[in-house]
């Protein structure tokens, strides 16, 4: 079957089993559907999407993650046959109970070694300052509470402490792809 038709099938209904993800080629064209584990384990091209929660003054929502790492507000890949878009509105509504929030892209980026091998869509979303603030709180999503940082402590973090950003929130820092208004 030709990768172009892939998008044109119905997807039977999802057994139990572990969540399809699509495989792309180079040209970030559908190969085939695989298991996400599958996927990241063999480093095959696939997409993922990024979100950066912020507030209204421009400050981002950090989320530790399983290294005890500070990361982007969000991180997924998209569903099979699921947008990059749709993806970024499901991570609003599930990890952040914010449904009604229109997300912005803020950058595409290729597949490659920095980005796992993922086609990476990064966006961004604005929240009222009094959200995030509540939204950081001890307790609220995270024991100890989140990080509320701005771009020159996100920069001062990826320059002076690096452990303490993950790998790919760190490349985006230093790579500059976080920067609103940004080239895509």
């Amino acid at each position: 079957m030709p990768p172009s038709s892939l998008h044109s099938l119905a997807l039977p209904p999802q057994s139990p089993g572990p969540a399809l993800r699509e495989v792309v080629d180079e040209a970030d064209r559908p190969l085939c559907l695989l298991p996400e584990a599958a996927i990241l384990r063999q480093g095959l091209r696939h997409r993922a999407v990024a979100l950066l929660v912020r507030d209204s003054a421009g400050r981002a929502l950090l989320r530790p993650d399983l290294q005890r790492c500070w990361d982007f507000s969000s991180r997924a890949l998209p569903h099979a046959l699921e947008a990059p878009e749709d993806c970024c509105r499901r991570l609003l509504a599930t990890d952040w109970k914010l449904d009604s929030l229109a997300p912005r892209r803020l950058r595409r980026v290729a597949a490659c070694p920095e980005t796992g091998m993922a086609f990476l869509t990064i966006f961004t979303a604005r929240i009222p300052a009094a959200t995030a603030r509540e939204l950081a709180r001890p307790a609220v999503l995270a024991p100890e509470g989140l990080p509320l940082l701005d771009a020159a402590e996100l920069a001062g973090l990826a320059r002076q402490e690096p452990p303490l950003l993950a790998p790919l929130l760190l490349h985006a820092v230093r790579a500059g792809w976080l920067e609103v208004g940004g080239a895509s």
